[in-house]
């Protein structure tokens, strides 16, 4: 059984052909020099290196979320609730971080809402349960 195409025959000659139709126009915009716009897949190294970068912030971020919660309590909260904001401080600063660099690795793949739609909820939900462990008193 022989297949059928309604697809024309290539062209063989060298010759370039003359547009057929100008009816219908197209926009393309024009890529930097040097700058592929394309799919690219990330390759090893440069996920190595995003997560040493993110181990690096969350050592970072947890000596700072130490001194707030130190800070903290030193300014009369209870020493729970003062852990607790830390805590939320933490998760905040260490998601909006992990977007950061999946955006810098991969700004193509990694910028799709399928990724930054969950980092950024849990991100927003720490950070405003931060602030309101922020104007907790004793």
């Amino acid at each position: 059984m022989a297949q059928t195409s309604t697809l024309p025959a290539p062209i063989e000659s060298e010759a370039p052909a003359a547009p057929a139709s100008t009816t219908s126009s197209t926009l393309s915009v024009p890529s930097p020099i040097g700058l592929d716009l394309g799919p690219k897949k990330v390759d090893s190294r440069d996920a190595l290196i995003g997560v040493a970068v993110l181990v690096v912030l969350a050592i970072i971020f947890f000596v700072i979320k130490n001194a707030y919660a130190n800070w903290r309590v030193r300014e009369r909260v209870a020493p729970s609730r003062a852990n607790a904001s830390g805590w939320f401080l933490f998760l905040g600063l260490l998601m909006v971080a992990t977007m950061a660099v999946l955006a810098v690795i991969n700004s193509g793949q990694f910028l799709a809402p399928l990724y930054l739609a969950p980092l950024g909820g849990v991100a927003a939900i720490s950070l405003v349960a931060w602030l309101m462990t922020f104007s907790a008193k004793r």
